[in-house]
């Protein structure tokens, strides 16, 4: 899926999604902020809050680990 949203996120916004800032963070995470980013037409600026973003994909496999 991350695949995809960088490659829409570039296609709609003309430039590469900024990923080697996220090195380190969980996958998820860049995952909401990149569909974030395009839901809203915004792409992402640099220092934008990202935490908060809700978790629009609950679902998603190893997030429910018990």
């Amino acid at each position: 899926m991350l695949e995809v949203l960088l490659w829409q996120y570039q296609q709609q916004f003309e430039e590469a999604f900024p990923l080697k800032d996220f090195e380190g963070e969980a996958e998820i995470d860049v995952i909401n902020l990149i569909y974030d980013c395009l839901l809203n037409n915004r792409p992402y600026q640099k220092g934008q809050a990202w935490r908060d973003i809700p978790n629009r994909f609950p679902e998603a496999p190893g997030l429910n680990k018990q």
